[in-house]
């Protein structure tokens, strides 16, 4: 976004330096000078609701242990999305609508930062990739600024375009990470978890240059960006660890209604939304350079043969944003004053 605006390295979200600030709640009992503490939950909860943004929640929750678990309490509603830009900035929504300046993240002072973007998530971890091409990799948590390094691919003319997790890294072993990378002008698939030395590299003739990748019930789907072709890849354990045991095209192409014509294009993405797999058509053509005609929504059943495909015409007060790094949702209606 060319209004955005962007601070120092060494800064981050919301004007807070790079080295971390002393929580007032650092012993193991609330100070006595933070009469604070004393503020009931309930009354709290109804504070919260008038601060939907994820910095005023922050510093909420940094004012001491008994406003930080309120904070995480039930029936307070989830505080509005943080969008990482380009170039690891990040971006609040305000209740108006609107993007707040964007500021750069924290980084390791050891990294090129000044190199480093973002290549996906999961809850508050980000996976970076840093370096011309890519080489480092790293997931770093956006507010405790824990940094887990990951191996190298090993080459200079590698580029990682997209990576998932299938838990939090918080998880150990059971979370594994999925890359999609470009090396030698070649898709492939690169599979990791914790206590592997180095990557688990998959190549196949299925693997297009642009894909859409995301973990669902236990599997790793693969989606072709500009063709509507599914696949999903069955992970297995070896002597090496993590590695891909079956795939299987789904073939929902033949199951899909025909494009618009001859001179448009398509975009495809995949997201979960309440359970289910959704598949994201948008359909472009016109006069206009990738100017939209229409979208479409489907939920895959994937528990039938040939799978089912229920069109979607609501989200009722949910919303989803899509973008580079993958799909996300968001209960929007749980906060007033903001659009599904």
């Amino acid at each position: 976004m060319n209004s955005a605006t962007e601070t120092a390295v060494g800064e981050v979200f919301e004007e807070m330096p790079q080295e971390k600030r002393a929580r007032t709640d650092a012993g193991d009992e609330d100070p006595p000078w933070s009469s604070w503490a004393g503020l009931q939950p309930d009354a709290l909860g109804v504070v919260l609701s008038f601060l939907p943004c994820l910095a005023d929640r922050a510093r909420v929750r940094s004012v001491c242990r008994q406003w930080r678990a309120a904070a995480r309490g039930r029936g307070v509603a989830p505080p509005l999305p943080l969008l990482v830009l380009p170039r690891f900035r990040f971006a609040g929504l305000t209740p108006g609508g609107v993007l707040a300046p964007a500021r750069r993240a924290w980084m390791p002072p050891e990294l090129d930062a000044d190199n480093a973007y973002c290549v996906g998530s999961s809850d508050a971890w980000l996976m970076g990739a840093a370096g011309p091409a890519g080489g480092e990799c790293f997931l770093v948590h956006a507010f405790s600024h824990e940094v887990r390094r990951l191996p190298p691919f090993g080459t200079s003319d590698c580029s990682l375009r997209k990576a998932v997790l299938s838990a939090s890294p918080e998880s150990g072993p059971n979370s594994i990470v999925a890359a999609f990378i470009i090396r030698r002008s070649k898709p492939e698939l690169a599979l990791w978890r914790s206590g592997m030395k180095s990557w688990r590299v998959c190549r196949h003739a299925l693997l297009a240059g642009h894909v859409d990748i995301a973990f669902y019930q236990g599997k790793l789907y693969m989606l072709w960006r500009f063709m509507p072709c599914l696949f999903s890849f069955e992970l297995g354990e070896d002597e090496r660890g993590v590695t891909v045991s079956h795939m299987k095209d789904f073939m929902i192409e033949k199951l899909l209604p025909s494009t618009l014509g001859l001179y448009h294009e398509l975009s495809c993405n995949m997201v979960e939304w309440s359970g289910r797999l959704l598949l994201i058509i948008r359909y472009y053509g016109g006069y206009q350079p990738r100017s939209r005609v229409k979208v479409k929504v489907f939920a895959v059943d994937l528990s039938t043969y040939p799978v089912g495909l229920a069109e979607i015409r609501s989200f009722g007060s949910d919303c989803i944003f899509l973008g580079s790094g993958g799909g996300k949702t968001f209960p929007a209606g749980q906060h007033g004053g903001v659009e599904a």
